[in-house]
């Protein structure tokens, strides 16, 4: 009896652990080309990142230097060696600072975490309220703007799209910073290196404010594209004929508009909602180099283009590596979150 439970709880489990092992497969696959892609990448740079370090270039002792840093070693031994020293956390020092490059990437990570949140927070907020409030109210012409706002953050460069919003809110009004993350007049705020957590925990009201003004550019310009993706999708799927029946019939029974959109139908799409932002992380990741370009963000993209252009090999490695693990994470977080959303859906219709 005892195994025929154990058996049947197997059973229940199994759609889980399936799911589970199925995204730990992908995931592995796709790191492991990802980190092969990088590795030829930073291979088919022209210039010798030694060469480039070394004031007098002596090739005695550049060779010293390649010997002691392992780029003479066969390339599939440097391939794994590589691998292995960023899932170990072994990811050597800057060519150019000298400093470890985990101590590098832990300055500039939380900065660019900080605005990708609080983007992807924004864009979803305000992408679904505004298709939400169009269908709740029955104010069709909210709908223009939907539409407009898909064409806007699916189109538009996000550069030019952030150099507007610098002319007009910074230049012309005067009301936000041209660029950067703080004053240098005022001492940042410090802890976790999220400077809005921070200077909430030390109640710095005048730091907090400087901070709110330095994000408000640069989370809207970020925000506009996952807005875009998501309005889009929930407007997509709001148009099926089987939710207008739902809201016919709920309409009938006498629900208000609050409960109708904001709890019945909501749930019904969230699933593919909660996939469609995570399927855009890498996307996000990739507008944050371009957003900490324009407004002057000391995040991971500056950093990352510095490396590539100062050919600083470890940096370049580890970092994007780094990327690429945050955004795998993200979509199979995601995956497995709509994926239980589903599951709690189809469990409550067949109660």
């Amino acid at each position: 009896m005892a195994k025929t439970v154990s058996d049947s709880s197997l059973h229940k489990k199994s759609p889980l652990w399936r799911f589970l092992l199925g995204e730990l497969r992908r995931f592995i696959l796709i790191f492991l080309i990802a980190s092969l892609g990088i590795f030829l990448a930073i291979e088919a740079m022209p210039e010798d990142p030694v060469s480039l370090r070394v004031k007098n270039p002596d090739p005695a002792r550049i060779e010293e230097i390649r010997d002691t840093l392992g780029l003479n070693d066969p390339l599939p031994i440097r391939y794994v060696t590589g691998v292995r020293d960023f899932v170990t956390l072994e990811w050597g020092k800057s060519l150019i600072s000298g400093r470890s490059v985990r101590d590098e990437i832990s300055r500039f990570l939380p900065a660019t975490l900080e605005l990708a949140i609080l983007g992807v927070c924004f864009g979803v907020t305000f992408g679904v309220t505004l298709v939400l409030v169009a269908h709740g109210t029955g104010w069709r012409w909210l709908l223009q703007p939907v539409r407009g706002l898909g064409a806007l953050g699916l189109t538009v460069p996000i550069f030019w799209i952030g150099l507007l919003l610098i002319l007009l809110f910074s230049v012309q009004l005067g009301i936000t910073p041209v660029g950067g993350r703080f004053d240098f007049a005022y001492a940042s705020p410090k802890g976790t290196g999220f400077f809005l957590i921070d200077s909430i925990i030390s109640g710095d009201g005048e730091a907090l404010l400087i901070t709110i003004k330095h994000l408000l550019l640069p989370v809207v310009t970020l925000g506009l594209y996952p807005a875009a993706v998501v309005s889009g999708t929930l407007e997509a799927r709001l148009g099926e004929s089987y939710l207008q029946r739902l809201v016919t019939a709920l309409r009938a029974r006498g629900f208000s508009p609050f409960r109708i959109w904001g709890k019945h139908v909501l749930r019904l799409v969230s699933g593919p909602v909660v996939t469609v932002i995570g399927t855009q992380a890498g996307a996000l990741l990739g507008g944050a180099v371009l957003t900490e370009t324009v407004y002057s963000w000391p995040g991971m993209g500056r950093f990352l283009v510095d490396g590539v252009l100062n050919r600083d090999i470890f940096v370049i490695q580890h970092g994007l590596l780094l990327v690429v693990v945050l955004a795998l994470f993200v979509v199979t977080f995601s995956d497995f979150l709509a994926t239980r959303l589903d599951h709690q859906l189809a469990k409550k219709e067949s109660e």
